[in-house]
């Protein structure tokens, strides 16, 4: 007997109507459901980029619900522009004066904690930054005002009848997607477990020179980006790793040194070397 999976209602903009989208399940719950490291959830499992899933919800858009469950989108007018702008300053201005004491000493704390997210913040705590932080969410609020918010179900642009976005991968590495992102999918995933050690690595290396740690987005890509580079000098170096280290001539730090890589994609191809060999002993 199957278990009942809890369902929602999601917007289709190919069929401009509200649509019945299950919750995940599994392996992408888990994957939702986020980890020790912050935003694990946003990025495609083999590089740096947002997963599709990530690009459509962080994305609402504001329908208008018609009869018979149809539904139109609701276009964000300059008029709605202004009166979020003019929101913005208001409410900035204000933010403005409470730094300066005008209204004790809390105002700061309820004002951040009713208007920002302390993540998205990334710890900018001026005029500047608050006003930057707070107008795309009165954009937002004021847009909503003219019908109900709702999520797609599809990427801009993309196929109807393609398949729905990946929680998993972003655009170019889901399987699904083209021949294209098949055969990226397919070239990088053998080597999704040396991109894991790196970027473990890469974080226990890198922790006293990245401005705020795990909780920082662009932190998250930098760690990111560097591991699928070193990958990708592990795919095309592996078979001379693999020469070298059967020598034993050199070490890890001089085989680095020798093939122009870091140390750690080195070290990243010596484990998955050992691994394999466990597996054939154990076989």
């Amino acid at each position: 007997m199957s278990r009942r999976r809890k369902t929602q209602l999601a917007f289709d903009p190919h069929l401009e109507r509200m649509v019945v989208q299950s919750d995940p399940t599994g392996r992408m719950k888990a994957k939702l459901s986020g980890s020790f490291y912050a935003f694990d959830a946003y990025f495609c499992e083999l590089c740096e980029n947002q997963t599709e899933y990530s690009v459509v919800t962080n994305s609402p858009v504001v329908v208008k619900k018609l009869k018979r469950g149809n539904a139109k989108l609701v276009p964000l007018t300059d008029k709605m522009i202004e009166s979020a702008r003019a929101r913005s300053l208001k409410v900035a201005e204000r933010y403005r004066l409470a730094l300066s004491g005008k209204y004790g000493p809390y105002e700061v704390g309820k004002m951040l904690m009713r208007y920002c997210d302390s993540t998205e913040l990334r710890a900018d705590y001026s005029y500047e930054g608050f006003l930057e932080h707070i107008e795309p969410k009165m954009r937002l609020s004021e847009h909503s005002r003219h019908g109900d918010l709702a999520w797609p179900t599809r990427l801009s642009g993309s196929d109807p009848n393609g398949p729905k976005p990946s929680k998993l991968y972003c655009e170019h590495h889901n399987p699904r997607r083209s021949t294209e992102s098949r055969r990226a999918y397919q070239r990088d995933r053998r080597f999704i477990w040396e991109y894991r050690a790196l970027i473990e690595q890469i974080w226990s290396l890198c922790i006293n020179n990245l401005t705020r740690a795990h909780w920082d987005i662009e932190d998250q890509v930098y760690v990111r980006r560097e591991a699928y580079r070193q990958v990708q000098a592990i795919r095309s170096s592996a078979s001379m790793i693999h020469d070298l280290l059967s020598e034993g001539t050199l070490n890890q730090s001089e085989i680095a040194r020798k093939l122009g890589i870091s140390r750690q994609a080195v070290s990243a191809a010596v484990k998955k070397r050992a691994q394999k060999k466990v597996r054939r002993q154990e076989s």
